[in-house]
């Protein structure tokens, strides 16, 4: 008669219970990033927290943790876990990037664009490090390297109206709004279907002494069916003052 061997019974208790751990830390952070996704941050975290009860080292746990602190304000949390996940993985452009943000949120600049650097030396051709490079290089008063970056961002595939509008803002404080109009304008052509867009980049334009322009922008947008009391607005202050 065959017995069972008793020595490998707790190995196996184990290792199922590590494998239930795991659904449920998995389950937990599906169902925490739908919730951030849904701008839910406060109830995200709170999902997050409950997965790292599960497996307290998991870093993709730890990553949405501190991602949906962040979100909620805890910067100083968030900054802990990116600071150790960075110096673990030091060669992942994604950690350095996020660990950016939270400190460039934090008000944190100068250490937030040495992250965005790291991001940009390891992923040269990913568009969004450059411009978050571009964007906390701009927010530092420091110019001419906020235009190479958001320069470089709107050269590669993907770049989103914000690098346009962010390389226009960067351009205006060296007194080259021709060019700076140029980007406000391709930003809009980017997303046409963005009123709060147009009517942010219609003033600055009208600041900048564009006027014709600014009006031509808006009436693009009323003759291709769009509607917003806002660009209407805008559009009938600006004809007025003609």
């Amino acid at each position: 008669m065959l017995q069972r061997s008793r020595a490998a019974e707790p190995a196996m208790i184990e290792e199922s219970r590590e494998n239930e751990d795991a659904r449920h830390c998995a389950s937990l952070n599906a169902y925490g990033s739908y919730l951030y996704g849904q701008g839910r941050w406060e109830e995200a975290r709170a999902v997050f927290v409950k997965a790292s009860e599960f497996l307290p080292d998991d870093d993709l746990t730890r990553k949405n943790l501190a991602v949906a602190s962040s979100a909620c304000g805890l910067n100083d949390e968030a900054a802990r876990i990116f600071a150790d996940l960075t110096a673990r993985f030091p060669g992942d452009a994604s950690l350095h990037n996020s660990y950016g943000l939270v400190l460039h949120n934090a008000g944190r600049l100068g250490q937030a664009g040495i992250e965005f650097a790291r991001a940009t030396e390891l992923a040269p051709t990913e568009y969004i490090y450059w411009h978050h490079k571009g964007a906390n290089a701009l927010a530092q008063n420091r110019t001419s390297s906020a235009i190479a970056a958001l320069a470089r961002a709107i050269a590669l595939p993907g770049a989103t109206p914000v690098c346009y509008y962010n390389l226009a803002m960067a351009l205006r404080v060296t007194g080259e709004t021709e060019r700076a109009t140029m980007f406000l304008q391709k930003a809009i052509a980017l997303q046409p279907d963005n009123p709060k867009l147009l009517v942010r980049s219609a003033r600055i334009m009208n600041g900048w002494g564009r006027r014709a322009m600014a009006i031509e922008c808006l009436q693009v947008f009323a003759r291709s069916g769009g509607r917003s009391n806002d660009v209407e607005l805008l559009l009938s202050e600006l004809l007025a003052a003609g």
